[in-house]
């Protein structure tokens, strides 16, 4: 198992106070770039938060999920790809990996995720 982050070069902040993060996260030098339109601030949609929690549940990391191929269509079993099903573009059974096309931030994203597949019928 390896663990590999979902979202590389993303920070993900939860606060009550928006505008007072965004004066405080001016200050920092070292960020790059907000994901906004001009200087605001865009928080992410519910449905991009259902989607991340989906993944994660309780925990900061997707876990593995499992499923079989059956008619050359995948089944997922158990773990957060169950009902994303349609969302997988690419599986490697033998690195254990499943690649999901979303849209997130805006644009798609392509997101590599643990898909054990048990069984090909």
């Amino acid at each position: 198992m390896r663990e590999k982050r979902l979202f590389p070069g993303y920070l993900f902040l939860v606060t009550e106070q928006l505008e007072l993060l965004q004066k405080e996260l001016e200050k920092i030098e070292s960020v790059t770039k907000l994901l906004g339109v001009g200087k605001d601030i865009v928080p992410l949609s519910e449905e991009e938060v259902c989607f991340i929690r989906q993944l994660t549940g309780d925990s900061d990391t997707v876990k593995m999920s499992e499923g079989i191929i059956e008619h050359d269509k995948v089944k997922v079993l158990c773990g957060p790809l169950v009902g994303l099903e349609s969302t997988i573009c690419k599986i490697d059974r033998h690195k254990r990996k499943a690649w999901i096309n979303t849209e997130m931030f805006g644009r798609q994203q392509l997101i590599e995720v643990g898909l054990e597949v048990i069984k090909k019928i």
